[in-house]
């Protein structure tokens, strides 16, 4: 199910607003719901997914394929999402959101802003004196906003963004994750899991995805998160060297 929105015409999947809300993680908690809504995946009450198909029927996204080929094998809740997560396929689409220019590379905030405004403002100053030191302000000024960072969703991926409602149990997902409420419930609640089995989705700390959701390399292509062996052990996907250190899903 995707939203039409107004923003250059764009539709997001819910991986592409889940990606756009929290990260690859949201994403890969999206496509999760919605193979589980489709009874492609089951779950069982300790948290075990597995694969109602083995040979991947009813995917249709590669992503989709990917978490397939995943649980194959029965693989716990929290190692599907991380390997998932960490897949070249979830890569793909931080490009796809990047050349739709819902996503931009973010720039970060640079410590010698305020030195910056401060000759900007020393030169409006000067200014009174001779004009020319006007444009240097208006120069330092433009620096003192370039130095201030830029984040990782454009304007056009905001826009884009608000279009999309919790219509669904598959977008609630998208835009709260399974660990998140909605409308003063637990969303896991929404597809009968335990608490226990959501809070296993890990969460990294505010900094900690500042740092590395948006790069790029959080959801990188090495070839270590591209075997379902990788789904089957969350010490090897979860954040770990072997598969990136992308951020958490919420």
């Amino acid at each position: 199910m995707t939203k039409q929105t107004d923003t250059q015409g764009a539709w997001l999947s819910a991986e592409e607003a889940g990606f756009l809300t929290a990260g690859p993680g949201r994403a890969a908690e999206a496509v999760l719901a919605r193979l589980i809504d489709q009874g492609l995946l089951r779950v069982s009450r300790d948290g075990l997914v597995s694969a109602v198909h083995q040979d991947g029927e009813g995917a249709t996204t590669s992503v989709e394929a990917r978490m397939l080929s995943f649980a194959r094998n029965p693989v716990q809740f929290d190692a599907i999402v991380l390997a998932t997560r960490n897949c070249t396929e979830v890569a793909q689409l931080y490009r796809q959101l990047l050349s739709r220019e819902l996503m931009r590379v973010p720039h970060r905030r640079h410590d010698g802003r305020w030195f910056s405004l401060a000759v900007a403002g020393v030169a409006v100053v000067l200014g009174f004196v001779s004009p020319v030191f006007l444009v240097a302000a208006a120069i330092a000024l433009g620096f003192f906003v370039w130095q201030n960072g830029s984040g990782p969703i454009t304007q056009a991926g905001r826009e884009a963004l608000s279009q999309v409602q919790a219509s669904d149990r598959v977008h609630v997902v998208a835009l709260y994750g399974f660990d998140g409420r909605f409308r003063g419930k637990d969303v896991g609640e929404l597809f009968d899991f335990p608490r226990r089995v959501v809070r296993t989705v890990p969460r990294r700390p505010a900094r900690a995805r500042r740092r590395s959701i948006w790069n790029g390399g959080g959801c990188g292509s090495s070839s270590s998160c591209g075997s379902s062996g990788c789904a089957g052990s969350s010490s090897s996907c979860g954040g770990g060297s072997g598969c990136g250190g992308g951020g958490g899903g919420d």
